[in-house]
C-alpha cells in the first residue's frame, strides 16, 4: 500500500532557520512514494505534470527511403554547450527514433504560436510509411548541412547528428544530437551581440496533458558574485 508520509526537520536545525523564507516554504506537508512502487503511467503521470514548462523540438527525420517524418517531443532540452548537444528522449520505439539510428541526422524546429496548430496535428499516429510533411501539407526546403530536410514554417532551425544513443529500461530511449547548424529568422537574432528578442521567438511550451503555454511573465535576478 502507497501512504503519503510527512518528513520531521530535526530541531536544531528548525530553531536555526525557522525564520529563512526558503525552511518555511519546505516546511509544507509533502505526499512522498517510492518510485519503484508506481507504475509506468503513474511515473509518467507525476513527471510530465511536475517538470513544466517543457520546450518542444519538433523533429524532422528521414528513413532509407527519404520518407520526411514530422514528430514533437517535450521531453527535451539543451545538455551542453561544448559540445553543443540536446537530449530527446523517447517512452517507445517511434518512427524519428528509428531513422536517427539509421541515418544518424535531425533537424530540432523550435514551435511558436504561429505553427503551434500545425506541430499538434503532427503529434497523430500514421503509418512508417506515410510522411507527416505530405499528408499535413507542410513545406519543407534542404537543410544547410545534413540530408534531412527543414521545416519551412519554423523560425529556429537546428541540424544535428547523432552523438549518443542509450536504450533506457525495457521500451525507453534517451538520444544526444549534437547541433552541427543553427539558423534563425532574420528578425530573432541580432548578429551584432548574438541576442534572441524573446518576443519575436514567442516560444510554446508543454505543460501536463494537452494543455500548453506561452512565454508568460518575466523577471530579473541578479546572481551573487
Amino acid at each position: 500500500m502507497l501512504t503519503a508520509t510527512g518528513v520531521k526537520i530535526p530541531y536544531g536545525l528548525s530553531k536555526k532557520y525557522l525564520s529563512t523564507p526558503l525552511l518555511a516554504n519546505r516546511r509544507k506537508h509533502m505526499k512522498s512514494y517510492q518510485a519503484d512502487q508506481l507504475d509506468d503511467k503513474t511515473v509518467y503521470k507525476l513527471l510530465s505534470s511536475s517538470i513544466v514548462p517543457r520546450p518542444i523540438a519538433w523533429l524532422t527525420s528521414q528513413n532509407s527511403d527519404g520518407i520526411v517524418n514530422v514528430a514533437p517531443f517535450s521531453f527535451f532540452n539543451v545538455a551542453s554547450a561544448n559540445p553543443p548537444l540536446l537530449s530527446v528522449s523517447f517512452t517507445a520505439d517511434k518512427d524519428t527514433l528509428n531513422n536517427l539510428l539509421a541515418t544518424k541526422e535531425a533537424v530540432v524546429h523550435l514551435v511558436n504560436r504561429d505553427n503551434v496548430a500545425l506541430m499538434n496535428e503532427t503529434a497523430a499516429l500514421l503509418p512508417a510509411d506515410v510522411s507527416e510533411a505530405e499528408h499535413f501539407s507542410l513545406g519543407l526546403e534542404p537543410s544547410k548541412v545534413v540530408q534531412v530536410p527543414s521545416l519551412t514554417a519554423t523560425t529556429v532551425r537546428l541540424e544535428t547528428r547523432l552523438f549518443q544513443h542509450l536504450p533506457l529500461g525495457e521500451t525507453g530511449h534517451l538520444v544526444l544530437l549534437e547541433v552541427v547548424h543553427f539558423s534563425f529568422a532574420d528578425d530573432i537574432l541580432d548578429e551584432s551581440n548574438f541576442h534572441i528578442d524573446l518576443d519575436k521567438l514567442n516560444p510554446i511550451a508543454r505543460l501536463a496533458g494537452n494543455t500548453y503555454a506561452g512565454l508568460g511573465d518575466q523577471f530579473e535576478l541578479i546572481r551573487p558574485k
